[in-house]
């Protein structure tokens, strides 16, 4: 264990006493620095959050209930015109496709299937 150096003149008393007077200072300065950042995101933030929730949020829900009722609205009228077509070819082939749906249901009834496991 070491014994500390007594001080040898007044001025080097003042000196460590200066040194340590600027770490405190720096501290503080740093101290308010924090805060004031700490204070302008305060202030910032929350108008931004109540901006967004107040003006951004419905005009979101709006366009969306918009976008969902011009889509129920015209899709009827692009079904019937898509189907329609210039030769009518889409609409033979959905009847086509239909007409085959429905025997392949046909063949699934149950009584079908026991008289094709009986033979």
């Amino acid at each position: 264990m070491t014994t500390p150096t007594p001080l040898t003149s007044h001025t080097e008393k003042l000196e460590r006493d200066a040194l340590v007077a600027g770490e405190v200072a720096a501290g503080a300065l740093r101290g308010i620095e924090v805060a004031s950042v700490v204070l302008i995101g305060l202030l910032i933030c929350p108008p931004l959050a109540i901006l967004a929730t107040v003006v951004v949020l419905p005009l979101l829900i709006i366009a969306t209930v918009v976008g969902l009722l011009l889509i129920v609205l015209s899709l009827p009228y692009l079904l019937v015109h898509h189907l329609r077509g210039g030769d009518g070819g889409h609409l033979r082939l959905l009847a086509h496709r239909l007409r085959h749906a429905g025997r392949a249901l046909i063949d699934l009834l149950p009584h079908r299937i026991v008289a094709g496991a009986r033979k």
